[in-house]
């Protein structure tokens, strides 16, 4: 008697997964199960720590460490100093200053990659839960991992990812342990204090919902309830429901919609936009080919609501990279699966899993000199200027405030403590029309002097590629002096005081 399977919701499982004993007795399943997490594991490891989202992080964990208290207003950037900030995103900040104090640099890529190793295990356990066989499962999460790669950078995000894939798998096995729904619960509560995708949560118990009350399945009532109670956990924080409003208003900024190109839709011109698409012609072509066999429609309904979702922003491509997996695995495991009685073990299994983990760690050991706050050097850290970094150390003084590419803000606030940037990475925080001077500025519009003397800025921290328009009518104002470029920027010294001087930022920061 054959038992329809389902989608993300689904809990059968097509073979027991037998576990090997001893050193030398690792299952080819297991090798299979191997690849799919420490394969992605090991190409990110070999790419650079992204500053622009972490350093600024870093920074807030570390002055909650020392004030014992949540970091509720900016004190980072000139334009936004001392105004509110909904800093939903606390926890998360402390996790990462934790690991920072405790290993450096080397500690934040040790926690990188446990956090990937986490979520492609989560959905590779949700595979396996929602019917794939082990090999299956694995191809299945290392497809994941495609689109997923260029959103395994370490922030906030990558931690709501890891809530995400736990929530899913849960979900995902909730027929043969109904009671892992409840535990969504307390994972919404650490989700709601770590990333502002928390929301998705009880998103993913509705839609398991509809789809067992549309197919006369027993455990409705639980799913309900737990879906309750994990809105209700979204409002255990600091800030309680205006949490909602924070994601709501950041989904919908103006100026980050406008000009942070991971908020925009997906495009086939980056990385990210051609694999999602990619996926979506994959899943396509896998659900027309079972046309005799048609999938109930609350079945895909995650697939439409996560696609939806995906084209939205280029963020929303990495929910839609986990989820469609797992209704896959559910759809296509009512064909007629490979047996797994077949599972030798022996010494080449180990030789494999030994030599994918060997090379994360030999990639690991590169970043071991950096265990302390140190910069690294050799490109390990993106948007974090070696050279203009090395300069300022020696000609900034302490107050001046720089102009700055918005792409270096997180960097330089972490790096100069005593010194205020004009923008950062916290463009919820910064009035909209500063943000239209400042990109007026940087693209070097007429009056872009009188908005520098305005502000009062001290020293001028220019990206070739960001003000690439500005450069040249900079060094051409006798106002301005350069004092050092390199192929990635330039810093210039103001040489005369404004003739008119309306300052409205702040001259220092905590």
């Amino acid at each position: 008697m054959s038992r329809q399977k389902s989608g993300i919701a689904s809990g059968l499982i097509s073979a027991p997964w037998r576990p090997a004993s001893g050193l030398w007795t690792i299952r080819l399943s297991q090798v299979w199960a191997a690849i799919a997490v420490l394969f992605p594991v090991h190409l990110i490891m070999g790419t650079p720590l992204v500053a622009i989202d972490l350093a600024y992080q870093l920074r807030a964990g570390d002055i909650m460490f020392d004030t014992h208290a949540v970091l509720r207003t900016d004190v980072f950037s000139a334009a936004a100093y001392g105004r509110p900030w909904l800093n939903q995103q606390w926890l998360a900040q402390i996790v990462l200053a934790t690991a920072f104090r405790l290993g450096g640099w080397f500690g934040l890529v040790a926690i990188r990659a446990l956090l990937m190793a986490v979520v492609l295990t989560f959905v590779f356990l949700a595979c396996r839960a929602a019917g794939a066989v082990t090999k299956r499962a694995a191809w299945l999460t290392l497809a994941s991992a495609v689109p997923l790669l260029a959103g395994f950078t370490l922030r906030p995000q990558l931690m709501g990812m890891v809530c995400f894939a736990a929530t899913a798998w849960l979900v995902a096995r909730r027929r043969t342990h109904p009671e892992g729904v409840w535990v969504v619960i307390a994972i919404t509560i650490l989700w709601a204090n770590l990333h502002g995708s928390f929301f998705l949560a009880p998103l993913l118990l509705a839609l398991a919902w509809v789809e067992d009350r549309g197919q006369d399945r027993g455990g409705t009532r639980a799913l309900l309830l737990a879906g309750v109670g994990s809105l209700l956990a979204t409002t255990v924080n600091p800030y309680g429901y205006r949490v909602w409003s924070y994601a709501l208003d950041l989904a919908t900024h103006p100026v980050i919609r406008r000009t942070i190109v991971e908020w925009q839709p997906p495009t086939i011109e980056i990385y990210t936009g051609a694999a999602f698409f990619l996926s979506v012609f994959v899943v396509a072509t896998l659900l027309i080919a079972r046309v005799r066999r048609p999938v109930p429609w609350r079945s895909l309904l995650p697939l439409a609501v996560f696609l939806v979702i995906a084209l939205a922003a280029i963020r929303g491509v990495y929910w839609w990279a986990m989820v469609a997996p797992i209704v896959l695995a559910g759809v296509l495991s009512d064909r007629p699966a490979p047996s797994e009685r077949r599972d030798p073990a022996g010494p080449l299994n180990t030789a494999i899993v030994g030599v994918l983990a060997l090379a994360i760690v030999g990639l690991m050991i590169r970043w071991a000199p950096y265990n302390g706050p140190a910069v690294p050097d050799g490109g390990r850290l993106s948007f974090a200027p070696v050279g203009i970094t090395r300069e300022l150390h020696r000609i900034l003084r302490p107050g001046e405030l720089m102009f700055n590419a918005q792409q270096w803000g997180s960097w330089l606030e972490f790096e100069f403590r005593q010194n205020l940037v004009v923008v950062d990475s916290l463009v919820e925080v910064t009035p909209e029309n500063v943000w239209w001077k400042y990109y007026s500025v940087s693209a070097g519009v007429e009056g872009w002097q009188a908005t520098l003397d305005s502000w009062d800025v001290d020293v001028a921290v220019l990206a070739r590629d960001q003000q690439q328009d500005l450069i040249p009518k900079i060094e051409a104002d006798p106002g301005w002096r350069l004092v050092y470029e390199d192929t990635e920027g330039l810093i210039f010294r103001r040489v005369s005081t404004p003739v008119w001087s309306a300052v409205t930022f702040p001259r220092s920061s905590r």
